[in-house]
């Protein structure tokens, strides 16, 4: 196994980084290389990805952890251009960042592809694949997305979600689209109104059980347990499970690993299980 510091820059000309993690010796099975993304205001090298990276690349996958345009909370973006970070980031721009990383790949020589990510980065993943398909993406792997539905989020935490919202939409339409808000909910963060507005829109643009159905490819969605119910519960999470087994799409499959939160602490080894057993059955 080899790591490297790797670098790419979108077609609009932001500089991403990443850890590439190549095998020794490749594996000949369903894919061969594995791009995945961090939650929201997050970095490429948290020990949850890392881990990921050294795993997945002892089995013979090629695997990056990598930088979208919402890493950390805020950001340099372009020469020139706007800051970026999470507090700009809209989910509408992920096709951006995924589509470097997959061409990154494709020029080392990959043709099986899979994309995915953890907490905002695994809803980016499915909405990418769902709205800009990529041919040499064979599989999509959703690790803990939460549910981006407006009506939903009112339901789950009533004025403490509506107050915010409306201050957002206020914001926007005063002219301040760049106003800071820390709302507490639907997680905590820290959002510019325009992001937040644009985020959580009633239309529902980034709901992610909407999205799964339209992957094209076979999709895996894990969550952890104690994120869907119990003391450490984060509710969008849980909303998220719900939707997407429901929905009942034939080439979705959801996993739950028992006994873990959003971060996976101390089940760091059984997510890397259950997402390399799932991609031993892709046919």
């Amino acid at each position: 196994m080899q790591t490297d510091l790797v670098e790419v820059t979108t077609t609009d000309g932001l500089s991403l980084s990443g850890a590439l993690f190549t095998p020794s010796k490749m594996a000949s099975g369903p894919i061969d290389a594995f791009v995945f993304f961090h939650g929201d205001g997050g970095h490429f090298y948290r020990p949850l990805y890392l881990g990921m990276g050294e795993y997945f690349s002892q089995r013979g996958i090629a695997f990056i952890t990598a930088n979208r345009r919402g890493h950390d909370m805020v950001a340099g973006g372009a020469p020139g251009g706007r800051l970026q970070g999470y507090a700009f980031e809209s989910v509408a721009e992920s096709p951006l960042d995924f589509g470097a990383w997959v061409d990154f790949l494709r020029n080392k020589g990959y043709t099986k592809i899979a994309i995915g990510g953890h907490s905002g980065g695994a809803v980016r993943a499915v909405y990418t694949q769902a709205t800009t398909p990529s041919p040499n993406v064979v599989a999509v792997i959703s690790v803990s997305p939460g549910e981006y539905d407006h009506e939903g989020i009112i339901a789950l935490h009533n004025e403490a979600f509506t107050g915010p919202y409306q201050q957002a939409t206020k914001n926007v339409a005063s002219g301040s689209p760049d106003a800071f808000l820390s709302p507490g909910v639907p997680w905590g963060s820290m959002w510019t109104a325009q992001a937040y507005s644009e985020c959580f829109h009633p239309d529902n643009r980034y709901s992610v059980s909407r999205h799964a159905e339209n992957t094209r490819c076979p999709t895996l969605f894990v969550f952890g347990s104690e994120e869907c119910a119990g003391p450490q519960i984060l509710p969008v999470c849980g909303a998220a499970r719900k939707a997407v087994t429901a929905a009942e799409f034939p080439h979705v499959h959801v996993e739950t690993v028992n006994g873990a939160n959003h971060g996976y602490k101390e089940r760091e080894a059984r997510l890397y299980t259950v997402i390399f057993d799932w991609i031993e059955t892709i046919t």
